[in-house]
């Protein structure tokens, strides 16, 4: 073979080369612009940007999603208050006093009529006897109402109006711990229904355990540093146990006029970019997510008023898997 065949070989074959490894890193830039998807589901953006996942039915039923339409739901507006777990010591410690009062002055009282009887019939009964039964009744009295002034100065007038009998009741309750009495202050200006009766209560960091609220009363006295409207809820514990000085807040209306919504099941929310969000169902094939602002955290779920409507069919089951689909589509081969 002479040498100017052999050359002209060489630069054939070496621009075959080239060729073929353009061609490679050509093919292999265009791939990088695909973006990677699951086989089961279809991605689309519409102008704003929205991502828009079709699925077919019998996927949806493979992976597990399932929907729901949304019912409206009326909430009574309410305000929020904070406040804390009381302890029982001082009720009971007043208590145990009044209860020792009552029956004291129920023996002088016994005294003072048996005497006075004496008295009346033949003398047989001193006036000095009768004089003493009369200043020991008389004290005993006056230091029972004294104790009955303080439990109203410091538990309010519903506690001082309560039999022997049922604050008896309270306050084993209280020291058995199947009972507890918050103290919790709501803001001033905000307008309380009269005599609020009801409060929803949470302790502090367990918001999905509202505690069950027995009775709430206007409080006597003003926490200096918590200016605001008090309130004392007696709460049941016998499920979730507290400890004085527990933080709660409470949920308390402020008026007679309702707030409509939807209650979103947790399970249809996913957390993402710092924010909540649900996936809405567009038709029986696709789905898009929609950031939604929870008005408040029930037992049932998020209270939503804005982003959602009555009859909004959204993902309750398997909106995690839906956003990870999603997030695939920003994954390229390059990353």
């Amino acid at each position: 073979m002479t040498r100017p065949r052999a050359s002209k070989i060489v630069v054939i074959v070496t621009a075959a080369l080239i060729a073929v490894t353009l061609a490679r890193f050509s093919q292999a830039d265009e791939d990088a612009e695909k973006p990677i998807t699951s086989s089961t589901a279809q991605l689309s953006r519409d102008a704003a940007g929205h991502v828009f996942i079709a699925i077919q039915p019998a996927a949806q039923k493979a992976i597990g999603i399932t929907t729901e339409v949304l019912e409206p739901t009326a909430r009574t507006i309410e305000t929020e208050a904070y406040g804390y777990i009381l302890d029982p010591s001082p009720l009971s410690n007043l208590n145990s006093e009044l209860v020792t009062a009552q029956a004291a002055l129920a023996a002088a009282e016994a005294q003072y009529r048996r005497t006075s009887h004496l008295y009346g019939e033949h003398n047989n009964a001193s006036l000095r006897d009768l004089q003493t039964a009369q200043a020991s009744y008389v004290a005993d009295k006056s230091h029972v109402e004294a104790l009955r002034q303080q439990l109203r100065d410091d538990w309010g007038g519903a506690f001082a109006q309560m039999t022997p009998q049922q604050l008896l009741q309270l306050v084993s309750a209280l020291v058995d711990h199947r009972e507890a009495i918050a103290r919790v202050t709501a803001p001033t200006g905000d307008q309380m229904v009269d005599a609020p009766r009801t409060a929803k209560i949470v302790v502090l960091g367990h918001e999905d355990k509202a505690l069950d609220t027995l009775a709430l009363y206007p409080a006597p006295t003003v926490v200096q540093a918590l200016q605001g409207q008090p309130f004392l809820a007696v709460i049941n514990t016998t499920q979730f146990p507290v400890r004085p000085g527990g933080a709660v807040s409470a949920r308390i209306p402020i008026s007679n006029t309702s707030e409509q919504g939807v209650i979103v099941p947790r399970s249809a929310v996913v957390r993402y970019d710092g924010s909540e969000w649900v996936y809405r169902a567009i038709d029986g094939n696709r789905f898009v997510r929609g950031e939604i602002v929870p008005a408040e955290t029930t037992t049932q779920g998020y209270f939503v008023t804005h982003e959602l409507r009555p009859g909004t069919r959204i993902v309750t089951a398997g909106a995690q898997t839906l956003l990870s689909e999603e997030l695939k589509s920003e994954i390229r081969p390059s990353d």
